[in-house]
């Protein structure tokens, strides 16, 4: 079908091969930009997730550098302060004075030599020996302490109550760490001056130094509370995060694979730790797993390990399926814009291809029409007069019949030809030579007479029979809106197409041999005349009703067509009938068709002025 010969091809058949050849081009465009869109969209998305990803990076880079730099601030704490008392020397008396450490203050959010630590429970001390003092207790405390009964000091004085069971309640949770029996069983080495950490009390860490004070090797340190500790650290930043989802910071330990040596001596796999920071909303909370939304862990974001010695740690930030950034949102409208405008324009081009189509089939049709039109009449003329000039017709009134032929066929060539060239110049934009169609006001009973003049003669010689109705008063008190010499050429072509199409389909019913004809007022418009002519003939389709009108228009095949006709009657009708202002529509009637004009009347001034009598 690609290479057949356009000039042996149907309508159908072009019509046909434009679809195939539009689709193919279409097809052409979209499936190139489909998949530069689809990649193009992949790497807006991947851009959203690296611009989340960096955030997250630097989000867990500042929660592990603070992790460190808790621990580097927490060992500027002098080794003197873990003792209940300090030697303080007076240079003006010249004496030593022993006051409460620094430490020895219950509230553990109140300020010592570094900032708050949050989650601390209290500090510690040991010596070589295993024996435990705390700076809020001033005396040390061993196994054989926590079971003597409470003092009677301690009982009047509820400071004094409250500092022994924080005291007591710190040697029992140490108690609990395998690693620092271990060290105390094994000595006191000197290590590295920062603080190192045990984790093997379940919700608890241990921070411990190995200072040297005085002459004597002592093992130093704090105890916090896990979660509000991790809490502190976490929340700080997470607060500050830029993100525009909420995100979950989900912080996992593993001792499972650990080189860490310091987490083998864990009693059992510590739990996850959940911190979830809602969107446009600084503060961070922690949750517990049963109360995390799935959604929150549909679209991983970035996961690291924290430095040693949380080396076992991993942080991972997670979040909801990303939201559809500025960027992708408009690049998606104009891609939708785009592939808005590439249909609308293939589509319009095919239609104009259509359009062209059809417009190249109705020239076809109107040029097999018009030499069919012309070769008939032309070819009858030339016989009959042929035959005058040989004088092979002796009969006189055999001569009159043919010269009756001749003429009759020499006016309907005539009116072709003037149709051709009436319709060219109504069509022509500047209207160069139109005739001179002016539309001016005239009674209804004067549209009616040039009706039955120009209609009669055709009428009865079909056996046709004209039922003209008038709707009063519309004769006296309306004025009609046309032009008389456009006005007979619409209804003459009217009438011409209605008795050719009749004649054509062979009726033989003589009841339907009739023409009616109707004035009548417009509904709830008193300014509109309709004048319907209705015939009974074959009747057209509804889908044919609004081609009528069209240029060339014709129902069938030129090859195979029985009726005479070009195709530009009613497309005259309809040209003449919009030069005199008015609208024409076809309607599909039980039998045959009917043609509404539409035209504008106004009333008639029946005012007149009576003369007056003078004596």
């Amino acid at each position: 079908m690609w290479f057949k010969n356009k000039h042996l091809m149907t309508y159908a058949q072009r019509k046909q091969q434009l679809r195939l050849q539009a689709g193919a081009f279409l097809l052409c465009l979209l499936i190139p930009l489909s998949i530069l869109l689809y990649f193009g969209f992949a790497q807006l998305k991947k851009n959203q997730l690296n611009e989340y990803q960096e955030q997250a990076r630097s989000l867990i880079s500042q929660i592990d550098r603070q992790m460190f730099k808790r621990r580097l601030l927490s060992s500027s704490l002098p080794v003197e302060a873990f003792d209940y008392y300090q030697s303080v020397y007076n240079p003006l008396t010249e004496e030593t004075l022993q006051i409460p450490s620094v430490l020895s203050h219950l509230d553990p959010a109140r300020p010592t030599a570094t900032r708050p630590i949050q989650g601390l429970v209290g500090y510690f001390q040991f010596d070589a020996q295993g024996r435990f003092n705390s700076p809020i207790w001033p005396e040390p405390l061993s196994a054989e302490d926590l079971t003597k009964p409470t003092s009677e000091q301690q009982k009047t004085s509820v400071e004094l109550q409250q500092r022994y069971d924080r005291a007591k309640f710190i040697y029992q949770t140490l108690a609990k760490s395998t690693a620092l029996q271990t060290k105390l069983a094994t000595g006191l080495s000197k290590e590295n001056g920062l603080y190192q950490i045990w984790f093997d009390v379940p919700g608890y860490f241990i921070f411990y130094r190995l200072p040297k004070v005085g002459a004597e090797r002592k093992l130093q340190g704090y105890l916090v509370k896990r979660d509000p500790y991790l809490l502190s650290l976490v929340g700080e930043y997470l607060s500050q995060s830029q993100f525009d989802t909420p995100v979950l910071l989900t912080l996992d330990a593993d001792r499972s694979n650990s080189s860490n040596k310091l987490y083998n001596a864990m009693t059992a796999q510590p739990e996850q730790l959940y911190f979830l920071r809602p969107h446009a909303q600084p503060n961070v909370h922690r949750l517990a797993e049963a109360d995390i939304p799935a959604e929150l862990r549909a679209q991983p974001v970035y996961s690291s390990a924290l430095r040693w010695p949380f080396n076992n740690y991993t942080l991972h930030l997670t979040t909801h399926t990303l939201p559809m950034s500025s960027t992708l949102f408009y690049s998606a409208l104009f891609a939708l814009l785009l592939v808005l405008t590439i249909l609308g324009a293939c589509y319009g081009f095919y239609r104009l291809s259509v359009r062209q189509l059809a417009l190249a089939e109705q020239r076809m049709n109107f040029v097999s029409s018009v030499s069919h039109e012309l070769k008939t009449p032309l070819t009858a003329i030339r016989m009959y007069a042929e035959m005058l000039r040989a004088g092979t017709v002796v009969s006189a009134d055999a001569q009159q019949d043919y010269y009756g032929f001749i003429h009759s066929e020499s006016e309907r060539l005539s009116r072709l030809i003037d149709n051709i060239l009436l319709l060219t110049r109504l069509n022509q934009e500047d209207h160069t030579g139109l005739p001179q169609v002016k539309p001016d006001y005239a009674p209804v009973a004067m549209l009616a007479d040039i009706i039955r003049s120009k209609t009669s003669t055709l009428l009865e010689k079909q056996d046709f029979h004209l039922n003209m109705v008038i709707e009063a008063p519309l004769s006296e008190e309306l004025e009609v809106l046309v032009d008389q010499d456009a006005f007979a050429q619409v209804v003459i072509n009217i009438v011409e197409n209605t008795v050719k199409f009749f004649r054509a389909e062979g009726i033989s019913d003589p009841a339907r041999r009739q023409l009616d004809i109707t004035f009548r007022r417009a509904a709830q418009r008193d300014d509109k005349l309709i004048l319907e002519i209705r015939d009974y003939g074959p009747g057209v389709s509804q889908q044919q009703c609004d081609k009528l009108f069209e240029l060339f228009y014709r129902g069938g095949d030129e090859l195979t067509r029985t009726t005479q006709g070009t195709g530009i009657g009613l497309a005259l009708v309809a040209q003449l009938v919009k030069a005199q202002q008015g609208q024409i529509t076809a309607h599909q009637m039980t039998p045959g068709l009917a043609l509404r004009l539409t035209l504008h009347t106004r009333h008639i001034d029946h005012t007149m002025s009576e003369p007056v009598n003078r004596k």
